[in-house]
């Protein structure tokens, strides 16, 4: 968004956030898968593709067909489970790099919308545009990443070491993550076989449209080594890890008691918790290279301007009526919200902390402090906060997301006049459509269940994807006062007082819903503590993995740097191609 759109707090609170941002180093979370005789063939083989390599003689010949990133595997602590293929590591290697370069270039894109450019950069740390190994890596990215320059043991890094690092570590939780899943006597469902043998078939159509086999552009695109099969197997590897973690969240979650979540609530009540206030900001302003004496009187100049303000504050009436004036000082030519502005409501104490300051959070969260009570708090030597507590801390009980099914009955397109002015849409066109919708409603009467209701969505619904098939068959889950839904939807949804099975037609802008209420997914404190559980039982998974075979892999190995140039390399050059083909089509 522009800056001219936005108010002087709004402005202010971003810019503080990036000065907040560069000052401090955020901690991250470690992160959210042959016969006697072939034998011997095999070992003289690789062998002999090891002394190529390091003579040069027939290496290049055999790279182009990825001969030793298919045959040579890295070990990892002699566990041949966990050991990998070069072509493994590649085929990782770009997943991950792709992955983090959609992401990057979404935000840009997202971000360019409001004529903001370094998006991207800004909101991951990694610039899509540039190679990854010129490009150094921070711990301050380690919040996206989730890995820090201590994971990998390095006290600097590029962005292509983290790459690395990543892939090795998807490597291990994939592998870990099937083998556990043939324990436990988990299959690949029929539905992830499709999705397998659809992605297989994607490849195939691709290449043929390309005039190429299948093996030829593999290798072009993903990297030397990277075939069918490989792609086949690490596929079913990730279907078969994926329906273990699932295993394990479904069986930690349904052994969740009351008594323990009670028990992690009363241990720390401030992390669960929520408090609403009211919060302006009043910040130094001088001239960049300002000297330490103008910077100490604007200094004093912003923390007498809060004392004042807080004076003046008698209640949450007036603590918007004196924000409103102070905003109307800043910027005659708006009309800026005030109350918008300075409410802070339901938020959690790392709300506080990270908006304001750790001393506003523990004061607005302590026992002593009371509705209505107010201070100033220096957030930084240039930031002061006036600060008031509406309501004190207590449990959010508000629902943590409602599920709810619909069935849509568009209104007719709208018309245009001679003047191309939109025809509103007529009552009786209303009416036509709301006939429709009462129809469908008998015949759900008829059979008031679920599957009644969404048998009927995928027979009448409008509310349909590219291919004509219902979206999610109707579903719309998590649904909370802050969803991004047209005004009667969400109101509808988020109404305290449905039940489950709730039925009734409303009206929005795009025609007649049959809404189901479906279920509330649960009290927002009870379920952020068990989220807390679940994830605490993920990172248990995560660390195991971490210990037992991520740190056991010798990221020295001379196979795995020899890989690593390789695929290094062949990203470098399919960024250069895609600029060149962004540059030929911009020309």
């Amino acid at each position: 968004m522009d800056n001219n759109n936005k108010s002087q707090a709004e402005i202010y609170r971003e810019e503080r956030k990036e000065r907040l941002a560069k000052a401090a180093s955020k901690k991250a979370k470690k992160n959210p898968v042959f016969s006697k005789a072939k034998r011997i063939l095999g070992k003289v083989i690789a062998a002999v593709l090891v002394v190529a390599l390091v003579l040069g003689a027939v290496g290049g010949v055999l790279n182009f067909f990825g001969t030793p990133q298919k045959t040579l595997k890295v070990s990892v602590a002699g566990n041949k489970e966990f050991s990998f293929t070069l072509a493994e590591f590649n085929y990782y290697y770009y997943d991950v790099w792709y992955q983090i370069m959609q992401t990057a270039a979404q935000y840009e894109s997202q971000y360019s919308q409001y004529g903001m450019s370094g998006g991207g950069v800004m909101a991951t740390g990694y610039d899509y545009t540039k190679s990854p190994d010129s490009q150094e890596y921070k711990d301050d990215y380690s919040n996206f990443t989730g890995i820090t320059l201590a994971d990998i043991g390095k006290e600097s890094a590029t962005w292509s070491d983290i790459f690395k690092y990543y892939a090795i570590k998807q490597i291990m939780q994939i592998k870990y993550g099937a083998k556990m899943a043939k324990e436990a006597g988990l299959n690949i469902t029929p539905e992830q076989q499709t999705q397998i043998d659809d992605l297989i078939k994607q490849y195939e159509d691709s290449a043929s449209k390309q005039d190429y086999s299948t093996s030829r552009y593999l290798r072009q695109i993903l990297g030397n080594g990277i075939t069918e099969k490989l792609i086949r197997e690490t596929s079913e590897q990730k279907a078969l890890a994926n329906n273990y973690f699932e295993k394990v969240n479904t069986d930690t979650k349904n052994a969740i008691t009351d008594e323990q979540i009670n028990e992690k609530y009363n241990a720390a009540r401030d992390t669960y918790d929520i408090v609403s206030l009211r919060a302006y900001p009043f910040a130094a302003e001088y001239a960049e290279d300002a000297d330490d004496a103008t910077k100490a009187e604007a200094r004093k100049k912003a923390k007498a301007n809060a004392d004042e303000f807080l004076e003046k504050v008698t209640d949450a009436k007036s603590f918007v009526e004196l924000a409103a004036t102070e905003l109307k000082k800043n910027d005659e030519t708006k009309d800026n919200d005030a109350d918008a502005t300075t409410a802070m409501t339901n938020a959690y104490k790392s709300n506080i902390t990270s908006n304001i300051c750790e001393e506003a959070a523990n004061w607005a969260f302590n026992a002593d402090t009371k509705a209505g009570d107010k201070k100033v708090f220096a957030a930084t030597e240039d930031d002061f906060f006036v600060v008031m507590l509406t309501v004190t801390a207590h449990k959010d009980t508000s629902s943590s997301g409602n599920d709810v099914r619909h069935i849509l009955f568009k209104f007719p397109e709208a018309q245009k006049d001679a003047d191309g002015k939109e025809i509103a849409i007529t009552d009786a066109q209303k009416a036509t459509v709301r006939a429709e919708a009462e129809k469908v409603l008998e015949l759900y009467k008829a059979n008031p269940t679920e599957e009644n209701f969404i048998n009927l969505t995928k027979e009448h619904t409008e509310d349909v994807d590219t291919e004509g098939n219902p979206n999610n068959d109707g579903l719309y889950e998590g649904i909370t006062a802050s969803s991004s839904y047209v005004e009667n939807f969400l109101k509808w949804s988020i109404d305290s007082s449905r039940k489950t099975g709730d039925v009734e037609i409303i009206e929005t802008e795009f025609g007649y819903h049959i809404m189901y209420y479906v279920k509330s997914q649960g009290v927002t404190w009870k379920e952020n503590i068990k989220n807390e559980i679940l994830s605490d039982a993920e990172q248990d998974i995560i660390t195991k993995v971490d210990t037992d075979y991520v740190k056991k892999v010798n990221m020295d190995n001379v196979l795995l740097k020899w890989a690593f140039k390789q695929q290094s390399k062949h990203i470098n050059e399919t960024i250069l191609g895609m600029q060149q083909q962004q540059s030929s089509a911009s020309n």
